[in-house]
């Protein structure tokens, strides 16, 4: 049957990567209302009625998003080329089943994960892969046999970037200038974002410039007066859901953090300390620290997983994680900072054999210890997956104005961020260890 779709060159081009052989990653960065999404769901459609007993499932960070969004748009995509009685739509399970070829397209979330590392894909999608930990994501790659598609709109040092290094992965670029589909009122609302005026600043090698520069305090372009007039203007929105550039978050609360090899962290003779935080369904994070003497730590991750999953109590898992035969993942005798709203945990892990204490808390602690870890060097494994991930994205609270709050943003992922606040703010302010 032939397929009147509506494309863009978006799907062109993910399709021309599909079809080759030696690509296994297609990953799709950009601006906003390029049709990145909506062109792999496209594509996708097409693969379900040429395969037979094909597997696709789509992924977001919650299943109901997913639904709402990915599910959402196949659905409009198969009503829209008059596929309606060519599928099975079976709203519970999320799922399009192709009649004619038993090919099944599915939705959901990694808050379902458990239920997903089963089950095998031929492909998978990943829609706004930035809300996915690299752990999750290595988790599904294992279990993907052909193909995976990727979309994000890109921020700075962001972990998929990585992948621009690997020969089997491809990174399609797209705006919404790759889109003819749009409205009017759609494209004045992405314009409307640039505060620089019209025509004075050009993208080279992904970066804005203007001039012979990059765009900078020091190199600015001439003002969009009309943008700014209206408040619409904003920079960090214009580069990366205008533009599809990386651009780091405005609001990000730690920068210039580096990476080490693990084997030179191991390496260190310094004094080993542990920040834990407490996590039943979330993960319990738990971070191995190392002070030099001269204001910098050494941080590396050392658990990111539920309670829920380990099968024995924390303290067991701690000292015996998959059996007497391996190394304990902390020594009994060396401090364990914990989460201080959990004490019976903390009484629960004493009991147990670890050295654990209380984090020191109280009004305003938290930004106190922001402001501690601030002022010294951190360095982290390049293994430490999680925490790369919830220190890039973890971002200070914004107001009704778009202004920073001095607390951080809730429904974030920071549990390796809470543990490392707690173990550095205690050696601090209560062991007063000094430096140099």
């Amino acid at each position: 049957m032939e397929l009147k779709l509506r494309v863009t060159n978006v799907f062109s081009k993910n399709e021309e990567e599909y079809n080759k052989s030696d690509i296994r990653y297609i990953v799709n960065s950009g601006g906003s209302r390029s049709s990145k999404t909506y062109s792999i769901l496209q594509l996708f459609a097409v693969i379900l009625m040429q395969k037979v007993n094909y597997k696709i499932s789509c992924y977001r960070n919650l299943r109901v998003d997913c639904i709402d969004t990915c599910g959402q748009d196949f659905k409009n995509i198969i009503n829209e080329t008059g596929l309606a009685g060519k599928f099975i739509h079976n709203i519970k399970d999320a799922k399009w089943v192709c009649k004619a070829t038993g090919s099944t397209i599915y939705f959901s979330g990694t808050d379902k994960i458990h239920k997903s590392l089963g089950q095998q894909n031929n492909i998978i999608f990943l829609n706004e892969i930035s809300e996915f930990s690299q752990d999750v994501f290595n988790q599904l790659d294992q279990r993907t046999r052909d193909k995976i598609f990727i979309d994000y709109n890109p921020s700075k040092d962001f972990w998929i970037e990585k992948y621009r290094e690997n020969k089997t992965a491809t990174f399609l670029h797209s705006t919404y200038k790759d889109n003819p589909f749009l409205t009017e009122g759609q494209i004045y609302k992405l314009e409307s974002y640039n505060p620089y005026k019209e025509g004075s600043t050009y993208v080279s090698n992904g970066v804005l410039m203007y001039k012979d520069g990059e765009v900078s305090e020091k190199n600015l372009p001439p003002p969009n007066e009309e943008n700014i007039k209206t408040g619409l203007s904003d920079r960090y929105m214009y580069e990366v859901y205008c533009l599809g550039l990386g651009s780091e978050k405005p609001n990000r609360i730690y920068n210039g953090w580096k990476e080490c090899e693990d084997s030179w962290f191991h390496s260190l003779d310094l004094e080993n300390y542990y920040g834990l935080d407490f996590g039943v369904s979330s993960p319990t994070a738990v971070v191995q620290v190392k002070f030099d003497g001269d204001r910098t730590f050494y941080v590396n991750e050392v658990l990111y997983k539920p309670m829920s999953e380990m099968g024995m109590t924390l303290a067991e898992y701690l000292q015996h994680p998959r059996g007497e035969e391996l190394k304990p993942l902390i020594d009994s005798e060396t401090l364990v900072v914990c989460d201080s709203a959990k004490k019976s945990m903390v009484t629960d892990l004493s009991k147990g054999g670890l050295t654990a204490v209380p984090a020191l808390k109280g009004a305003g602690s938290v930004s106190r210890t922001i402001g501690i870890i601030k002022s010294f060097s951190v360095v982290y494994t390049k293994s430490s997956n999680n925490l790369r991930d919830e220190y890039l994205e973890y971002s200070w609270k914004i107001d009704r104005y778009g202004l920073s709050e001095d607390s951080p943003a809730p429904r974030q992922e920071d549990h390796l961020m809470d543990c490392t606040g707690y173990i550095i703010s205690y050696l601090i302010n209560y062991l007063g260890i000094g430096y140099v």
